[in-house]
């Protein structure tokens, strides 16, 4: 059984503002349920569905690659559209409940468990009406996350807006950027008072190669974008990295004070 066609109207036709102000707890173990490296924009911020209390739309297109964001196991699932195989599926993961709407699938079931990065579906093409599973006015996918204090791939869902960009981490390993999207500039920047790590690429799951001290200033020739960092000053996410001057390493933007001259977070 799906959710309750009350349920489900109200969740799916209205928003809500409410956005909780206690501080984010870590979810490293989340991503984003689409393709890492690909981005797609925020279409719903934080409304209801029939399940979760805190789900966002993204403008995924038709057809793209649905992944579990987490090992996950499926909790409840129903069907519509015009061939029944149009999906909302709630999940339980160790990081709590969450949900996909809008999901072409089959093989789907009760109990039925994903790896993280295991592709569960694509994106719906129909828009279907269906008070007692789902309804839809345009392509997108909907996902219902365990709290909007959830922090994921660097995003604290509780601070994305309409129309931003969210990028996955989904399945991502870490790569040094071809040199082509690597932006040659010399500049300087102070280093986060409790200081910063340094590490071979920039990404979160790259080896940490060293450690700089509190409050040091630091010479970078280059910066491009990596793995999102929440900003320690702003709580905002922050894609950009910046190369060590005379190395091949790397430092987050977020734990440093400056900006690459013609950078955008």
């Amino acid at each position: 059984m799906g959710p309750t066609g009350s349920q489900l109207i109200a969740g799916l036709i209205s928003a809500t503002a409410a956005v909780s102000t206690i501080p984010a707890p870590a979810m490293a173990q989340m991503s984003m349920p689409w393709g890492g490296g690909k981005t797609f924009p925020v279409t719903q911020t934080v409304h209801k569905d029939g399940w979760i209390p805190n789900a966002m739309d993204f403008g995924l297109r038709a057809g793209e690659p649905v992944l579990a964001p987490i090992d996950s196991t499926v909790k409840r699932v129903c069907a519509t559209g015009v061939n029944r195989d149009h999906h909302a599926i709630l999940f339980s993961s160790s990081q709590g409940d969450y949900s996909l709407i809008h999901v072409k699938t089959s093989g789907i079931f009760n109990g039925r468990a994903f790896k993280k990065g295991e592709q569960i579906g694509v994106v719906a093409a129909d828009l279907p009406k269906d008070p007692n599973c789902a309804i839809s006015y345009g392509q997108h996918l909907h996902v219902g996350f365990p709290s909007v204090n959830s922090v994921v791939d660097g995003y604290r869902i509780g601070d994305l807006r309409l129309n931003q960009q969210v990028t996955s981490q989904n399945g991502r390993t870490a790569t040094p950027p071809p040199s082509s999207n690597i932006r040659l500039v010399n500049f300087t920047a102070t280093a986060a008072p409790q200081g910063v790590n340094i590490r071979s690429a920039p990404s979160l799951s790259a080896s940490i190669v060293g450690r700089i001290a509190p409050n040091q200033r630091i010479n970078f020739d280059a910066w491009t974008y990596g793995d999102a960092v929440t900003d320690i000053w702003l709580g905002r996410p922050d894609r950009r990295w910046y190369r060590i001057a005379g190395t091949n390493n790397w430092v987050a933007s977020a734990v440093v004070n400056g900006n690459a001259p013609g950078s955008q977070p």
